[in-house]
């Protein structure tokens, strides 16, 4: 991976193709959201493959996170929560989607790279398509 710094921000040449990142919004995307953003791809793709894996038909999968960063400590992330919301035709029962929370949780490498020094925690939810 290749990056450039200069006028208050940095542009990752990578494989996909440029990445600018400033802390300033106009300029790029901001640190934090990229880190936030790894997160979700990493336990996203994931989640993805154990429910295809688990042959579990599913409409469509959003996901929505939220963090506590401590600004005494260099807005260090303290906590991370991750939500999953599934919508299928035949919903998950809790049991599952705990067990699938916990395989994400396990098997993200994203994550597993963090969790000891970021309260980290993934959460499945599972809703009828057919009620919306």
């Amino acid at each position: 991976m290749k990056f450039i710094i200069e006028n208050e921000s940095i542009t990752a040449d990578l494989s996909f193709g440029p990445l600018p990142v400033s802390p300033n919004k106009k300029i790029g995307y901001q640190p934090y959201e990229l880190f936030i953003s790894s997160l979700i791809g990493c336990s996203g793709t994931l989640l993805e493959t154990i429910l295809k894996k688990k042959r579990y038909s599913y409409e469509t999968i959003e996901m929505e996170a939220s963090s506590v960063q401590n600004p005494e400590h260099a807005n260090r992330f303290e906590q991370i929560s991750i939500h999953a919301y599934i919508q299928s035709g035949q919903p998950l029962n809790e049991e599952h989607a705990k067990k699938i929370a916990h395989l994400v949780i396990n098997n993200c490498g994203m994550i597993q790279s963090i969790m000891t020094s970021v309260d980290i925690s993934f959460h499945v939810h599972s809703t009828n398509s057919a009620s919306r």
